[in-house]
């Protein structure tokens, strides 16, 4: 069973940690029951990166959220870069411990419709907050994963940061081996498809950021089988790793 996660505390927790880290902390939206948070902060360098992360859009996967508000705590994000966080995209499903928010949709497939409203106001949020970045992560984990692996959208062939993540994330956690993951070739955890993934089922997140920002593009999977304090330990540092390069 997903650990189940005091939603209320942690929205609290997480916004009193990203305003004491210096992030412009917004209500982009409402559930019936939780507020949407968002978090800005403007870089200390002009030079600095554009960089999006985000987490919690599936509601059993606590690990991508937890690690996001130890490193708000932590204030170890970096300051010369300009950084967006929606650090819990699905509260409803998060408080019942399921993938679907509460009306039983999966938010990570309604990018082609935005008929959520948590979808629909994360769509709007992006359209007025950001206008161009250069990296993107998302924080998941995998039910049926027995280590971590990622996905890396890098059409531009800039340097990638896959291994940087997986030397990181392997302190804690085994890489995954399968050489298929979801329908996907994949090698000593990494899965790089040739051009923008499609998916039947819907538009994911990381593909609607790909197609609008074209920029290096992320998605950290941790094994939910795992133990928590491991997942969460991965996570931070994997991002971390992409953060520093």
């Amino acid at each position: 069973m997903p650990q189940r996660v005091n939603v209320d505390q942690l929205i609290r927790d997480l916004s009193k940690a990203g305003s004491a880290a210096g992030f412009q902390v917004a209500t982009y939206g409402a559930t019936n029951q939780y507020p949407l948070i968002a978090m800005s902060r403007a870089g200390s360098s002009r030079g600095g990166r554009k960089i999006y992360i985000s987490s919690g859009i599936h509601g059993d996967e606590p690990a991508g959220p937890l690690a996001l508000l130890d490193l708000l705590q932590e204030d170890r994000l970096p300051a010369e870069d300009d950084i967006h966080l929606c650090p819990l995209m699905n509260p409803d499903g998060l408080a019942t411990g399921k993938r679907e928010n509460a009306k039983d949709m999966d938010l990570n497939r309604d990018y082609s419709n935005f008929n959520s409203l948590e979808i629909a106001a994360h769509q709007k949020w992006i359209s007025e907050n950001i206008e161009t970045l250069d990296l993107a992560l998302h924080l998941h984990e995998d039910w049926e994963a027995t280590g971590f692996y990622l996905y890396e959208l890098n059409f531009s062939k800039v340097p990638g940061l896959a291994d940087a993540m997986l030397s990181a994330a392997a302190r804690f956690l085994p890489i995954e081996q399968a050489n298929e993951i979801d329908g996907h070739p994949a090698d000593s955890g990494i899965i790089r498809p040739e051009g923008i993934p499609e998916d039947i089922e819907g538009l994911p997140e990381a593909v609607y950021i790909q197609t609008n920002f074209n920029c290096l593009n992320y998605t950290l999977e941790t094994p939910s089988g795992l133990k928590l304090d491991l997942r969460i330990a991965a996570h931070k540092e994997a991002t971390l790793a992409a953060l520093k390069v």
